[in-house]
């Protein structure tokens, strides 16, 4: 296929393209062809009475609580949709820098020049949408489990414990009310957590597709189809050498100018993330050894899907900035691989100004401190450890 139909029919944009939809819809930014006014109306609304409103009925709750065991419940489900919000914030505080990406990727996509750089990038763009769609179905099914709950509760119970300043267990209107506001503030909360919790692991994938691309650019640089080094070379051949070569650092510009935008785009989100996850690890852990009944097996669930579920949220985050990193470390050493033997002076000269860069290894800092890297996730782990054991030995 040439080059001009693989840039055509590629668009590694469309990774993010279920995470746009919902924020979207959640009042983030107005799509095209759309009323502005309207659209303002509209976000200011959906933000009031979800974004702002939902968690704040968790908040009072946990003021509420009358022991122990109500304060921990309240408290880790707190934590974890304040946490949720604090991210939905923060995608609305980079927006703009959302759009820059945007402009970067466009660029990058242009210079795709190989099947082999197309399939890599198409199955970076499958695994992006893929983990938008692993998030949703599991808090589809978190939600659905909330609403079999309260079906199958022998008294009138809320989807999750709040607040509302009404005497609902007496009155089935009031409790309807209650519920529809509650079912309708989850819907709306999960979908903001999916794409909270999906795009920063989705960038990571289609920046390291982009490097393992680039990486096949430049090993091609002086050497056969086959990948066996070019031992001579015309004075055209090294010219056309040199103008790729010079396109490819361009490229690797583009790659260091997505990489520092996407630092300080999720930066902060994943910072809270990690504190967040430490928290509530240890709420959990509290609750788990000291509060909970052993034949309390409904609660007993809770604790475990909830530590389950934010040591996975970490985890992805990790695991993609991981190979983000180790990917850096293959496009170094692409660098050193082409066949820069039979080249000018001039190429040997960029050559060698690109390889002192290229010594840095790429990697993406949470809270511009703590890198995003399975070293991180073993740090946590074994943090979550010390505390079990802690308070197995106070119990």
């Amino acid at each position: 296929m040439p080059k001009e139909v693989l840039c055509l029919t590629l668009d590694t944009n469309s990774a993010f393209q279920y995470q746009w939809k919902v924020w979207h819809y959640m009042g983030i930014k107005a799509p095209e062809n759309i009323n502005r006014k309207l659209y303002q109306l509209y976000a200011v609304f959906i933000n009031s009475f979800v974004t702002l409103l939902f968690p704040l009925t968790l908040i009072v709750n946990v003021f509420l609580a009358q022991n122990l065991q109500q304060l921990c419940e309240n408290l880790t489900i707190t934590l974890s949709d304040s946490l949720a919000n604090v991210k939905f914030i923060n995608v609305y505080l980079v927006r703009h820098e959302l759009d820059s990406i945007q402009l970067i990727l466009r660029r990058l996509d242009s210079r795709i020049q190989t099947r082999g750089e197309y399939n890599i990038l198409k199955s970076a763009i499958r695994k992006a949408q893929t983990t938008f769609l692993i998030f949703l179905r599991l808090f589809t099914v978190g939600t659905v489990l909330s609403v079999v709950k309260i079906i199958l509760a022998e008294k009138r119970s809320l989807l999750y414990p709040a607040w509302f300043g009404v005497n609902w267990e007496e009155s089935a209107f009031k409790y309807a009310i209650v519920i529809s506001y509650q079912l309708f503030g989850l819907i709306v909360q999960a979908l903001q957590n999916v794409a909270n919790d999906s795009y920063p692991p989705s960038y990571l994938i289609i920046l390291t597709g982009h490097m393992e691309a680039l990486e096949i650019r430049v090993k091609a640089l002086g050497n056969h189809a086959d990948g066996t080094l070019k031992v001579s070379l015309t004075a055209k051949e090294q010219n056309d050498c040199l103008k790729e070569l010079n396109e490819c650092i361009k490229d690797y510009i583009n790659i260091l100018k997505l990489h520092s935008t996407i630092q300080r785009v999720i930066s902060k989100a994943c910072l809270a993330q990690f504190v967040c996850s430490a928290l509530i690890q240890c709420i959990v852990g509290l609750h788990f050894l000291y509060v909970v009944d052993t034949a309390d097996y409904e609660a007993t669930i809770l604790s475990v899907i909830f530590f389950v579920a934010i040591t996975m949220e970490v985890f992805v985050i990790c695991y993609f900035g991981q190979m983000m990193s180790l990917q850096s470390w293959n496009l170094t050493y692409a660098f050193y691989s082409c066949g820069w033997l039979a080249q000018s002076p001039i190429f040997k000269r960029n050559l060698i100004i690109t390889l002192i860069r290229t010594q840095r290894t790429s990697i993406i800092l949470a809270g511009s401190y703590i890198p995003l890297n399975l070293p991180t996730f073993v740090q946590l782990m074994k943090f979550a450890y010390s505390t079990f054991t802690l308070l197995i030995r106070f119990k």
